[in-house]
């Protein structure tokens, strides 16, 4: 979700756009009870599949022209995801004559919930509508206003989302809730020309240098008048989605996601591979390797806007969301002078792992009378037709990629991207649903750079928020 934060925080009004008119989160016994669970689950099963007839119903009694979808989301100010969807329309439009328009309104990030949250509980909420990932999806899906799509996606749809179809920010309960439209790589940009100016050999996109070094860099990039590394910790997932990756790259496997199992109390925060994390953060500050000030600058404009300048070799925690916004002397294909590497290997016994994830989604409302053709306008979003358009106005597409056959892409950190996200390997994940865990991780790394606490300490107060009782 920050990703898209980023991208549109300097959207102050909702934008809104109507496509192509204009073109355009009791006692009894266990017999009883089990009982009453089937029945209920019944009862609910039959609802459902009453309400999905008549609304299959509905669309193939429609007047040709007669129906007209109504879409949100949090992305006002991006004009790349407006024009993908101003195509993707008429494509859909052509397929499905009954739908008369797609009244697409963006909202900011900030503005989103004051209109979405209302209109769910007063009943007007649009047929399709992005919802925040994580705990909004949660919030959302417990009232009840969102459909299960898992039971909607077949093989093949499944087949285009690929790595997508298994985020956790799009799952809750056992379903999937929203669908992803952009997907992100999140690691560290640089300059290449400053890289190489001190001594270091370009690495390949795929490959990250350890934390000492970055700390053997300090002394010669400030010979030459500038800082190793921009960064803005006062936004905390500065703090928190690096960290994730740290445990990643150690972990043996994927699975089991040992931060979610911290998270929920099933193992210690208090073990060698969360307190190996935490120490990357202390030997990079301690190193100088970014400003002392970076624990009171905010990533988008102070962090970002440094490294724009070139008063730093890197950004820390950048990703495809900012991809559109390099100066275009430093990105072009005569002169791709922007490169991508992982964040810090741990130790010598890590192995790289990509931080990969969503920025919007769309879900759709389960009380609308047009549920299956929201569902058929997600699907589309997803298939290889819409990526190419997503790639070509600009947008790194959630699913449908095929590597080898790229559209011309004219930004080349946007291409480098593209087959970043589409690389095989393991990744972490930077949404999770323990909004006081995150918190306090997040806190607690501040705390631990600033020299306020203690590695030890913070790890027993993290077990305590996650109520682990080992």
């Amino acid at each position: 979700m920050k990703k898209v934060i980023i991208i549109i925080l300097a959207a102050v009004l909702a934008l809104t756009i109507g496509f192509a008119g204009s073109s355009c989160k009791a006692a009894g016994t266990a017999e009883t009870t089990v009982a009453a669970e089937t029945t209920a689950a019944a009862a609910t099963t039959a609802a459902a599949e009453t309400a999905a007839a008549a609304t299959t119903a509905a669309a193939e009694t429609a007047a040709p022209g007669s129906i007209v979808l109504k879409f949100t989301d949090f992305q006002g100010g991006n004009d790349a995801i407006l024009k993908s969807y101003g195509q993707l329309k008429e494509i859909f439009i052509k397929a499905h004559p009954e739908v008369k328009d797609i009244e697409y309104t963006q909202y900011t990030v900030t503005t989103y919930n004051e209109f979405l949250k209302p209109a769910i509980s007063g009943g007007t909420a649009p047929d399709l509508m992005a919802v925040y990932p994580g705990l909004d999806v949660a919030e959302v899906v417990d009232s009840g206003a969102l459909r299960n799509l898992k039971p909607d996606i077949d093989n093949e749809w499944k087949s285009w989302l690929g790595p997508a179809y298994d985020f956790k920010g799009m799952s809750y309960k056992d379903g999937i809730y929203v669908v992803c439209q952009d997907v992100w790589t999140e690691c560290i940009w640089y300059h290449k020309d400053m890289l190489k100016e001190i001594g270091w050999e370009i690495p390949a996109s795929t490959e990250a240098f350890t934390a000492e070094d970055y700390a053997a860099m300090v002394a010669p990039a400030k010979a030459k008048g500038y800082d190793v590394m921009s960064a803005g910790f006062i936004e905390t997932w500065c703090y928190y989605d690096s960290f994730f990756n740290f445990v990643h790259q150690q972990q043996p496997a994927d699975v089991p996601d040992m931060v979610e199992d911290a998270f929920a109390g099933k193992i210690s925060w208090q073990q060698p591979i969360f307190k190996n994390a935490m120490e990357v953060f202390v030997k990079l500050n301690d190193a100088q390797v970014w400003q002392k000030d970076a624990l009171n600058m905010d990533y988008q404009v102070q962090a970002f806007g440094d490294w724009l300048e070139r008063k730093s070799i890197f950004l820390w925690g950048q990703g495809d969301w900012f991809a559109g916004s390099m100066k275009p002397e430093e990105n072009n294909k005569d002169n791709p002078n922007i490169g991508i590497t992982q964040y810090p290997l741990v130790n010598a016994q890590s192995e790289v792992a990509f931080n990969k994830n969503f920025g919007t989604d769309i879900g759709v409302y389960s009380k609308g009378q047009n549920q299956d053709l929201a569902v058929q306008w997600i699907r589309l979003t997803n298939s290889p037709e819409a990526a190419k358009i997503f790639m070509t106005n600009g947008v790194n597409p959630a699913s449908g990629v095929v590597v080898n056959d790229l559209p011309e892409i004219t930004n080349p950190v946007l291409e480098e991207c593209i087959k970043l996200y589409n690389s095989p390997g393991k990744y972490s994940e930077v949404y999770y649903f323990y909004a006081d865990g995150v918190k306090a991780l997040g806190d607690g790394i501040g705390n631990v750079v600033l020299g306020v606490d203690t590695i030890d300490n913070v790890l027993k107060g993290l077990d305590e928020v996650s109520g682990f009782k080992g």
